[in-house]
């Protein structure tokens, strides 16, 4: 088992599927030179074909990618086979799909209509890819209102409109169920059912937004080595050492898991937020250790987020 670039990859489920009997099956996991060894049962009728199951977390979010051996040729159990594969990022797939994501672009209703196929798109990664590897600028026009087969990573998206005959024109860009259009967002694939990885954004067409003329929101997961149900996630406008009440913005985390979705509305365009989260682990009112702690960028202090941004995802730690 190896990536696109010839490294190995490990912890990938491999499995052995008898053609002929429903559900019987022998599977195995790759070691950390990505290798496996699947033993076969010789006492069972049919043959056996090989395929292989990767799941891998990114900025809190698990993506599966089914991968496909390069001999798909049937075997039986007493001759055995080898059979290799690749982690593909993009790619048609056995099945006519792609192993890339998918970006969706819609018109705002309310806004005059224009020809999306003029739409020229730019990603750029911002940071590693799903991979571990850097990635590349992706720079395409739009087909209908979607690229395809796009390798799954998190992206500052911007988009321009060049129609036949005139100028290129500014597009501004907002989430799905749009707020606050921006000239750029950054944004990370979400699991659908029925687009599967997928970025989706409203757009339109006009000059970007002057800075605290509109509101708008910042949304993300928070993470943790335990319960994240009774978080509070907060962002404010710092003055100075100190976090500006009129700016603050709250929320709580409901649900029980290792990770929680949030939603900060309300938000003022152009303003820098600092984000920071907080479980009161003891219930005293007090942050003290043993509560979780966490804000957004640890590693580079002084990050601030605007709004819009769909995946400012932070870690939230025990206090020591």
């Amino acid at each position: 088992m190896k990536s696109e670039h010839g490294q190995p990859v490990p912890d990938v489920e491999v499995y052995a599927d008898n053609t002929l009997q429903y559900n019987v099956n022998q599977t195995g996991r790759t070691d950390a030179q990505g290798h496996y060894r699947i033993p076969l049962p010789k006492n069972e009728l049919g043959t056996w074909r090989g395929g292989a199951i990767l799941t891998r977390e990114y900025h809190g979010v698990n993506y599966r990618f089914v991968l496909v051996a390069d001999d798909r040729t049937e075997f039986p159990a007493e001759k055995g086979a080898v059979r290799n594969f690749t982690w593909k990022l993009t790619g048609k797939t056995p099945d006519d799909g792609y192993y890339g994501g998918s970006l969706w672009m819609y018109g705002a209703v309310d806004e005059p209509g224009f020809d999306l196929s003029r739409v020229e798109v730019t990603l750029e990664p911002d940071g590693p890819i799903i991979d571990g590897s850097a990635g590349k600028t992706i720079k395409a026009f739009l087909y209908g209102s979607q690229i395809r087969d796009i390798p799954i990573g998190r992206y500052r998206v911007t988009a321009r409109y060049l129609p036949e005959d005139g100028p290129a024109q500014p597009v501004l860009i907002a989430e799905r169920r749009p707020t606050t259009y921006a000239s750029s967002m950054t944004a990370d694939f979400e699991r659908t059912n029925t687009l599967g990885n997928a970025m989706q954004f409203t757009i339109k067409l006009g000059a970007q937004e002057q800075p605290g003329g509109g509101t708008g929101s910042i949304s993300g997961e928070i993470r943790a080595g335990a319960d994240v149900k009774g978080a509070v996630v907060v962002a404010c406008v710092m003055n100075g050492d100190t976090c500006d009440a009129s700016t603050q913005r709250e929320t709580t985390i409901e649900t029980s898991g290792l990770s929680g979705t949030y939603r900060l509305d309300g938000l003022k365009a152009g303003q820098p937020y600092t984000l920071y989260g907080w479980k009161d682990v003891n219930g005293d009112e007090t942050v003290n250790s043993g509560d979780l702690i966490g804000m957004y960028s640890d590693n580079q202090p002084g990050t601030t987020v605007t709004v819009p941004n769909t995946a400012a995802g932070f870690t939230l730690r025990p206090l020591r």
